[in-house]
């Protein structure tokens, strides 16, 4: 049964994004259109539509369509009024944490009768795929959604800056704690006016969420527990997580928040910052306007090595006909070979979901010609997904901004802003909202 909340936020949706709710358009004659939204632009966009047309090129009997939203939250709130209108596209990037609703809601259908069917996987092949990338798609025992643009964190570094400071430039910080060390040596104030030219780093705070999250599950915490019913990022490893980069900006003095999500890789290619994490696909955005190298290394660790993953999965919406489901399915399988990961990977630098992408000839040369991309790859052996709940979907928003936001900017402290949003979540939790 459709949950009440589920169809209240489809029929907004749809009230405030009519522009999504119109018809599907038809294919070419004689052509199953499979009509793909996704969230992207530029440069990973501008490479997925070169895929999706030799897809296309190869494979007559079908066109898919590629629509970009520009961004993720766009995408989101145009998936939802399709879903209200009855008038989905065929398939769209999703993250896990939407997948619950669309399934309560009987807006897509489950993959798994098509990895098990005659235009299946085998299981050598679902073997090659990364299981948590398998396990970010699959609830009750079953496959819904299928991994695509999966990305881990990364650590960027001017190597200039390293070697003026008496650093070691191949030898980026291995811990929190060498991270701490290391940006007091690249935090520069030469007229000790209190503004420094140069800083150790710099996160907007999109990232300090990302390095909360990352230091969180490295020093033993958890967002949630396993089976979904209480949030536990409040725990003292929570707080400490967040007071340690509290520390950074306020008392250590080699840190700033900078405004917009992005600003911070901006101030990276202008020198501003030595280091700053971002993500893996990162580099490809700033790689055009660097005047410099810089280096990419994995995550500092904490007690235990440990990262997050980010991105999308696929899913195939119900609302549509079994012959275009069969299409976009084909698609996906293209998606899913060996020769196209590396592409992909390549040409986006997210992580291919398959391993044995990794060990190809254009992979090599990739990590040949980008020192260090190949050890935040290899980051995937010790991977963790964020929690796919419904509940975790509205809830990372007000973990951000109620506490990871207000104790950075001086509003709580660590604690009462970790405590109060998890006293408010497993409330819902328990009222099963």
């Amino acid at each position: 049964m459709v949950k009440k909340s589920v169809v209240l936020l489809l029929v907004l949706a749809c009230f405030f994004s009519a522009a999504g709710c119109g018809k599907k358009q038809e294919g070419e004659e004689g052509k199953t259109l499979v009509t793909f939204w996704y969230g992207f632009g530029g440069p990973l966009g501008e490479s997925l539509e070169k895929m999706i047309a030799d897809f296309n090129a190869t494979h007559p009997e079908i066109q898919v369509s590629g629509v970009s939203m520009g961004q993720y939250a766009a995408l989101s709130q145009k998936i939802m009024a399709a879903i209200a209108a009855n008038s989905p596209p065929t398939m769209a990037q999703v993250y896990e944490n939407w997948t619950a609703n669309f399934i309560d809601a009987g807006a897509i259908v489950p993959l798994q009768k098509f990895v098990d069917g005659s235009n299946g996987l085998s299981q050598e092949e679902l073997a090659d795929i990364f299981p948590v990338f398998l396990d970010g798609g699959t609830f009750a025992g079953q496959l819904w959604t299928f991994p695509f643009n999966k990305g881990l964190p990364a650590l960027y570094y001017n190597k200039e800056m390293f070697q003026k400071a008496g650093l070691d430039p191949d030898r980026p910080p291995q811990t929190w704690e060498e991270f701490r060390e290391m940006a007091a040596k690249l935090t520069l104030d030469a007229d000790g006016d209190g503004r420094p030219e140069q800083w150790g780093t710099s996160f907007s705070i999109p990232t300090i969420f990302a390095m909360f999250q990352l230091i969180l599950v490295q020093n033993g915490g958890q967002i949630m527990s396993p089976d979904g019913t209480q949030f536990l990022f409040n725990t003292p490893i929570g707080v400490d997580a967040l007071q340690y980069l509290m520390d950074l900006v306020e008392k250590d003095h080699v840190a700033y928040i900078a405004p917009g999500a992005y600003e911070h890789q901006t101030d990276f290619v202008a020198r501003k910052a030595a280091m700053i994490q971002g993500h893996i696909v990162s580099r490809k955005y700033m790689e055009p306007q660097l005047t410099f190298v810089p280096g990419i290394a994995p995550i500092p660790r904490g007690k235990k090595p440990a990262v997050m993953l980010t991105g999308t999965n696929l899913a195939i919406f119900s609302k549509t006909s079994e012959q275009q489901q069969q299409a976009a399915w084909t698609f996906v399988r293209w998606l899913t070979e060996v020769e196209q990961q590396a592409r992909w990977s390549v040409e986006t630098s997210y992580v291919p979901i398959r391993r044995s992408a990794l060990e190809t000839d254009k992979m090599k040369a990739e990590f040949e010609r980008v020192p260090g991309l190949e050890a935040v790859m290899r980051q995937m052996d010790y991977a963790v997904a964020q929690p796919k709940t419904r509940q975790w979907f509205s809830g990372r928003r007000q973990l951000e901004e109620e506490a990871v936001e207000t104790a950075m900017r001086g509003k709580k402290s660590a604690k009462k802003g970790l405590d109060a949003v998890a006293e408010k979540l497993n409330r819902k939790l328990a009222e099963g909202k």
